[in-house]
């Protein structure tokens, strides 16, 4: 029996993970063999999803368990899915506050609401990853909690045989093949990135037809403009957040309200009835699940082979969005031939800004906070030190009174 673990199992917006193990060709003919441990400390909402999913997967024989303990939930497991939301998204909309009344975007990732919620979640993660060592030191674990990057190297520095995993670079080429009308699966392309900010720099046809070049020759139009502006300025395509260092994004507030109400109203209608999917759920688009998590998952059981984008180190603890290819224990990174562009340049920033974040969560000071802080191109230079010291105040509270990540 293979047992896959779904830390955070209790967020009603798991049911868009379980549609997606159903709607999964490739694992159909083994979830038979499949034990689903869903993990989470809402009691009701926990019931309530697992309930959804032994009535979705109840067919093809996988069993379901619910439980509120991590190490039961930890046990044996051969695959840890980590969703778990330290502090919930009402800690999130806190992270979000405090970049809005320094006026910088509310981004849960990048900026220093995202080095906030790094530094919030630092020691949770940190126990999270020395006990998933100790009870489960084979599992491949699958992270989804952001900043990718950094806790994802919080775990590695745990000997956790962790990856992140992003489908935004994937969703990039499509919406950019769309654009052109092609089949995305038909397309030969690279990617380069750190922490959701990254850049297609190569995407060709099978014939191999430069389709960036192709983008250049057409006249413009509104499909293909922003694709121009990139390549033009770029020599490469850049994923969305890229929108964020040219204050382009449309969740400058951050969602994190929003997404609590959405929470709460799904929770409620699944409760209701959970042998149905909440209609609601399709209010927030969710492809991470159907594009990367579960066709990772397939790859890792040996179901298929998986060309995924996954948050792995390259260079120490230093982790890089990379495409590979993952088949059962294998991952082999997929090297292409180097391209040059002003995309490098960006490239270079974001590494030095990434050194410097696992600087500050290594040593963490005013002076080593501000320092990552002033390498990010989203706070404003006269918004560190304020930045930076209230971060750092998060950081010692927590640390007085340190978490557990029992029971989440």
């Amino acid at each position: 029996m293979t047992r896959v673990c779904v830390l955070g199992g209790s967020s009603p917006f798991t049911v868009a993970l379980v549609d997606a193990i159903e709607g999964s060709k490739a694992l159909s003919h083994q979830l038979h063999e499949w034990v689903l441990i869903l993990q989470g400390r809402n009691v009701q909402n926990l019931d309530a999803v697992a309930h959804y999913a032994r009535h979705r997967l109840g067919g093809f024989g996988t069993s379901v368990i619910s439980t509120t303990d991590l190490d039961t939930a930890l046990t044996d497991a051969e695959i840890v899915i980590v969703q778990t939301r330290f502090g919930g998204l009402e800690a999130r909309a806190n992270d979000e506050l405090l970049a809005s009344e320094l006026g910088c975007i509310a981004d849960e990732t990048l900026g220093p609401c995202g080095l906030l919620s790094a530094f919030r979640q630092i020691r949770p993660v940190d126990d999270l990853a020395t006990r998933m060592k100790a009870i489960c030191p084979g599992a491949f674990v699958v992270n989804m909690i952001n900043p990718l990057s950094l806790t994802t190297a919080m775990m590695l520095r745990r000997g956790v045989a962790a990856v992140g995993i992003c489908e935004l670079p994937l969703a990039t080429l499509q919406a950019f093949a769309g654009a052109l009308r092609i089949d995305p699966t038909e397309l030969y392309w690279s990617y380069e990135g750190l922490n959701h900010r990254g850049f297609i720099p190569i995407a060709r046809t099978h014939d191999g037809e430069d389709l960036l070049q192709r983008v250049l020759r057409l006249a413009p139009d509104a499909a293909t403009q922003k694709y121009r502006n990139d390549i033009l300025r770029l020599g490469a395509i850049s994923t969305k957040y890229f929108a964020l260092f040219d204050g382009r994004s449309s969740h400058e507030k951050g969602r994190a309200v929003g997404l609590i109400s959405l929470r709460d109203a799904i929770a409620k209608d699944l409760i209701a009835d959970p042998t149905q999917c909440p209609a609601q759920i399709a209010k927030r688009d969710m492809p991470w699940y159907a594009q990367a998590v579960v066709p990772l998952v397939a790859a890792r059981v040996g179901a298929q082979g998986y060309d995924a984008t996954i948050n792995v180190a390259t260079d120490g603890l230093l982790v890089h969005e990379r495409r590979a290819r993952v088949l059962g224990d294998r991952i082999d990174i997929l090297e292409t031939a180097p391209a040059n562009g002003p995309f490098r340049d960006w490239l270079a920033a974001f590494e030095h800004h990434e050194r410097l974040c696992l600087a500050a969560l290594a040593d963490p000071t005013p002076y080593t906070i501000g320092a990552a802080l002033e390498a990010d191109r989203i706070t404003p230079p006269d918004k560190v030190r304020t930045a930076a010291a209230r971060i750092f105040r998060t950081w010692r509270d927590a640390a007085s009174n340190p978490p557990t990540v029992r029971g989440q």
